[in-house]
Order: structure tokens, then C-alpha cells, then sequence
């Protein structure tokens, strides 16, 4: 069982075959972070939850011989993450959620009730696992500013490098406010001694997510930060959120989402 008092990467389990690459990545982010990983699964019925706590104990045994410096634990929660959101950050002190990029379908609900960030993850290639070179698109929303806590995590726990790619706007308010935003975001890494480097895009705020994900390879970047909808519309609704969109093509690259709805957990040092 967790130790309720640690800050916690959350890995949601399923027993599927995609499940180890939620694990390595978020053993991964839990030795980056020096946090606590606690392997989380959802239970529906008391059958099932009896098979489920079987399989999870033996999983975290083996990773414990595997990981011996590493603080496991694991977690049974009845129905879904949507209704279990508030307990893991309230009852259970959770800084992160990695799930795989194929649940952005169902984890989009428990996510817009989320203070927490979520990291998509798909593949378990060496590549994307140094989380050394993080991509973090700009825009000109107030929204955009909220990924630089965690870019300031990578930079500051990993040695991560990252990389600022920002928009192009031609409206002269609109590219005022970019300018704002990068200006923020320069001077608060630079306050922590995080190396980062800006890059102009070629698309405006509305795309510059899908033209930084198109330069993922080129730049060698093996994770993206950004910020999911600030708010929802009815169109959002009926052909779904970009968000969504983003993850899916995002590939073997991680993408780590940012709620702006909510305020944001804050990680302990």
C-alpha cells in the first residue's frame, strides 16, 4: 500500500500488453522526480478485485527486485479515474498520472477534473525515455504559461534541455501577448538555471502544437508539454477536443498535458 505522506507517480495498470510501457515510463518520471511509483489499478466488482490485487502485488514484487532503490507501491480503486481524481491527489498525495495513449479516449473526463498532469505514453524505445530534450510549444493564451512549472521540472531534476517553439501571429495584440508569454517563460528558467532555447514557428497559436510535433524527430525531442483546452465549447463537443487529436498522432513521442482549468499541483523538492 502507498505511503500517503510521499508525493506519487501514478501508473495506471490494466494487464494489458501495453501496461509495461506505462510502468517503464512512469518508473522512469519517478527516478527523474525521486517521487514514490504506485502502480494503480481499477476495480469494478469484489471478483474482480480479489484477481486484480493477486496480480498487482506480484507485479510490484518483481519490480522491487528490479528496482531496489526505488519506493513501489500499489493501489486498487473502485470504478473509474474519473471518480477517483480528487482522492488520489487529496487522500494519496499524487503529482503525476502516465497512462498509454490509446486510454485518451476515457481519460479525457477524468483529466478536465484534474490538478494533476497526465503523461501519454506509447513504446518503451530507449529513445523516449531520456526525457532530455523537452518541447514546449508557446502561444499567445494565458493557458500557455502554465506548462512552465514542469518544463522547469526537467530542467531542474533531469538536466533536460527545452526547447521553446513559439507562435506567429500578425495581429499586433495577439502577437503581443506571445511575446509576453515567451518573455515569461525565459526569464522564470533562466531564475532556476534551466537551459532552454527559442525557436520562431511558422504557425500561429492555433497550430503551433501540431508544428512542433511535426519537428519532434528532426529535433530529436522525446517529450512535448502543453496545455489542454482552457475551455470547451459545443463544436468542442461534437467534433472532438484537439487535445485528443494531439495525442493520438503524437506517435512514440510522450506528451505530457497541462489542465489550466485548475490550479496546479506543486512538487516538493
Amino acid at each position: 500500500m502507498p505511503n500517503n505522506q510521499e508525493q506519487k507517480i501514478i501508473a495506471i495498470c490494466d494487464f494489458s500488453e501495453r501496461m509495461k510501457e506505462v510502468i517503464v515510463h512512469a518508473a522512469r518520471m519517478a527516478g527523474i522526480l525521486r517521487k514514490e511509483l504506485c502502480l494503480t489499478v481499477l476495480w469494478q466488482n469484489q471478483v474482480q478485485k480479489i484477481q486484480l490485487q493477486e496480480k498487482i502485488m506480484l507485479t510490484v514484487q518483481t519490480l522491487k527486485s528490479n528496482l531496489p532503490n526505488m519506493q513501489i507501491s500499489w493501489l486498487l480503486l473502485r470504478k473509474s479515474l474519473y471518480n477517483n481524481m480528487q482522492k488520489l491527489v487529496d487522500d494519496y498525495n499524487s503529482v503525476l498520472v502516465v497512462l498509454h495513449q490509446t486510454d485518451i479516449n476515457w481519460a479525457l473526463k477524468a483529466f478536465q477534473q484534474s490538478s494533476i498532469a497526465f503523461l501519454f505514453v506509447n513504446g518503451d524505445s530507449p529513445e523516449f525515455l531520456s526525457y532530455k530534450n523537452v518541447l514546449v510549444p508557446v502561444d499567445y493564451r494565458k493557458a500557455s504559461k502554465e506548462t512552465s512549472l514542469w518544463a522547469s521540472y526537467f530542467g531542474r531534476f533531469n538536466r533536460s534541455q527545452v526547447q521553446l517553439i513559439y507562435a506567429h501571429e500578425s495581429n499586433k495584440e495577439d502577437a503581443a501577448r506571445l511575446m509576453r508569454n515567451l518573455e515569461f517563460f525565459k526569464k522564470f528558467l533562466s531564475s532556476l538555471n534551466v537551459r532552454h532555447h527559442e525557436t520562431a514557428g511558422k504557425s500561429s497559436s492555433w497550430g503551433i502544437c501540431n508544428e512542433t510535433l511535426g519537428i519532434a524527430n528532426e529535433w530529436k525531442g522525446d517529450v512535448m508539454i502543453f496545455s489542454g483546452s482552457s475551455s470547451i465549447s459545443l463544436i468542442d463537443l461534437l467534433i472532438g477536443l484537439p487535445e485528443k487529436k494531439l495525442i493520438l498522432k503524437a506517435g512514440n513521442l510522450p506528451v505530457l498535458m497541462i489542465n489550466p482549468r485548475k490550479d496546479s499541483c506543486v512538487l516538493c523538492d
